[in-house]
């Protein structure tokens, strides 16, 4: 076997390695997407109620409200603010957090983008050494 059919042999492995894992990892994206906690963003007012503080909420357009008690890192972090900008559960409205949230599913989306522009350079490749 000369260095030639060595070559696109490599590449041959290298695009379906690419176009399996792409796949593979697509599914996964999929998977994650539909099954991760969703994030409504709102804005919170917080107020001091004795000796907790809270942050409160209107969500589903005004229909319902949203309570949550801080913690002390979380009173730490807004400082003396009396609204802020929060994320919220769909799910289960009183869990909050002031950041957004990572999308995993995204992250899987653009690392499944990537094996597919790799198995394509590979094919394109051997195309091209095959002389077609």
């Amino acid at each position: 076997m000369d260095s030639d059919e060595q070559i696109m042999l490599a590449l041959e492995f290298a695009s379906w390695i690419a176009f399996g894992m792409c796949v593979l990892v697509a599914v996964a994206a999929l998977v994650v997407r539909l099954t991760s906690v969703r994030w409504q963003h709102t804005l919170a007012y917080v107020i001091v109620d004795g000796e907790r503080t809270l942050v409160r909420w209107f969500h589903d357009a005004g229909a319902s409200a949203g309570e949550a008690e801080l913690s002390h890192a979380q009173i730490a972090y807004l400082g003396d603010r009396l609204e802020t900008e929060l994320y919220y559960r769909v799910n289960r409205p009183g869990t909050i957090r002031f950041g957004r949230p990572r999308s995993h599913a995204r992250a899987l989306g653009f690392s499944a983008l990537g094996f597919l522009v790799i198995g394509i350079a590979a094919s394109i490749a051997q195309l091209f050494l095959m002389g077609v």
